[in-house]
């Protein structure tokens, strides 16, 4: 059988595919698997510096199965273990990401959607849907639009998306994949411990208080002024020369 998540690396970037477009892509415990297991690939290959996540069909994800309301406990956590990657993740989302396909959108660092593009958060007498889309949504785009989203449920459009700044950008259709690639490859030619340090200030900036914060942004600055890397982009920058960073 195919894998639900499809896993392609191209040069630098891995593209990460779900691939059951029949079923919208829906999160069980087999997508799931799959997708913590591409992701922990794509985290473990040197080669790769950046990760687009996509999606085929018309949905990105209808979330979970008919009738299931929470992941089951012995589900791998593939939304989670996205989250901890490393390296940069663009989400390219055409159609619908629902509840916790909505949640693994957010689980993202960088977001282009297609004019189609929606996020949907169902309303909680439904059940809250897992993957920390609550949580994650509050951090995105502030207190008060995630309570109008969580509290009444609703659909959020790429153009609002966009205007909240929880979207990057907002490209056509038949332009996302593209589009995506460019980002993507911008990102991997830049200092892959830089971005990795930058995601971690990012990530841990609101669980630290300010001062805390602000020593977890000098410590790495410091850590990357003795990276081999940091030196090859003075040379680089001295001799005119585009840099080659080695992770290093």
């Amino acid at each position: 059988m195919r894998p639900a998540v499809a896993l392609s690396v191209r040069g630098p970037v891995a593209w990460l595919t779900l691939a059951r477009p029949t079923d919208g892509n829906r999160l069980d415990a087999d997508l799931l698997g799959d997708l913590a297991a591409a992701a922990t690939a794509a985290e473990e290959d040197e080669a790769v510096r950046v990760v687009v996540l996509a999606a085929a069909g018309r949905a990105f994800s209808l979330g979970l199965p008919e009738g299931c309301r929470w992941p089951e406990p012995a589900w791998p956590d593939g939304v989670g273990r996205v989250a901890a990657l490393g390296k940069p993740v663009i989400a390219a989302v055409a159609g619908e990401a629902r509840g916790l396909g909505a949640a693994l959108v957010l689980a993202c660092d960088l977001r282009l959607m297609t004019p189609s593009a929606r996020l949907v958060v169902p309303p909680p007498d439904m059940g809250f849907p897992g993957g920390g889309l609550v949580v994650r949504l509050a951090r995105c785009v502030g207190a008060a639009r995630a309570a109008e989203l969580t509290l009444l449920g609703g659909r959020l459009s790429a153009r609002r998306a966009l205007a909240w700044g929880l979207a990057t950008a907002v490209v056509p259709a038949a332009r996302l994949r593209a589009a995506a690639a460019r980002l993507a490859h911008s990102l991997a030619a830049r200092a892959p411990l830089a971005l990795r340090c930058a995601k971690e200030a990012v990530g841990r900036a609101l669980d630290l208080p300010l001062d805390d914060g602000i020593r977890l942004e000098h410590d790495l600055y410091v850590l990357l002024q003795t990276t081999a890397d940091r030196q090859e982009g003075v040379r680089a920058f001295l001799g005119g020369r585009r840099p080659r960073f080695e992770a290093r």
